[in-house]
């Protein structure tokens, strides 16, 4: 996660990591609690494959609309979420996810 102002500054970041290559846990409570005390406006969400295929999956689907929503109530917004894979990376904005 990259965080924002309105004007594109950057405010901060956070890494979210996890043992099992198949699953990061996104910890939406953190997230929203690092927006509050930073004063976040946009936030810029990006993650890689291991696999290679930078395709998203369902999980990445339905985090990117739990994430975005509760942005939302707070008055921020999901600029995007890019997934970066061996031969390529995948807008979900671009992809009309967002």
């Amino acid at each position: 996660m990259v965080y924002f102002d309105p004007d594109w500054r950057y405010l901060g970041m956070r890494h979210c990591a996890s043992g099992d290559s198949g699953c990061v846990a996104v910890p939406i409570r953190e997230i929203a609690r690092d927006v509050l005390t930073l004063d976040v406006r946009l936030v810029l969400m990006a993650h890689n494959h291991p696999g290679g295929d930078h395709r998203p999956s369902k999980d990445d689907l339905a985090v990117t609309s739990r994430l975005s929503r509760t942005l939302d109530a707070i008055g921020v917004r999901l600029v995007d979420h890019l997934i970066v894979g061996r031969n390529g990376c995948t807008s979900l904005r671009d992809e009309g996810y967002l």
